[in-house]
């Protein structure tokens, strides 16, 4: 992804979580993810040196990935909705 796919998922993400629509726990699902990371409390304890940390990798990619589904589910429903209000919608690579 290039710096401008960066900034475009960047304000497509600000979009959804200042969408009133969304459920608070799916905003929170990146944020919670960060916070196990942090968290002295795991699953398997970070002392233990690899199985603790890819603990925590799984638990970061696991919600970043969660993230950017959600992300661009928002996006197809918010230019479904346009389309129905008869505004045009531009063309989206969807995956």
């Amino acid at each position: 992804m290039n710096i401008a796919g960066l900034r475009g998922m960047g304000s497509r993400f600000f979009r959804y979580v200042r969408d009133p629509h969304v459920a608070l726990w799916r905003k929170l699902a990146g944020v919670l993810a960060v916070v196990y990371f942090l968290s002295p409390v795991d699953a398997l304890p970070d002392f233990m040196p690899v199985l603790g940390w890819l603990d925590d990798l799984g638990v970061l990619s696991a919600a970043a990935f969660f993230m950017v589904r959600e992300v661009q589910r928002h996006q197809v429903v918010l230019s479904g909705d346009d389309a129905q209000a008869g505004v045009p919608s531009p063309a989206r690579k969807t995956i």
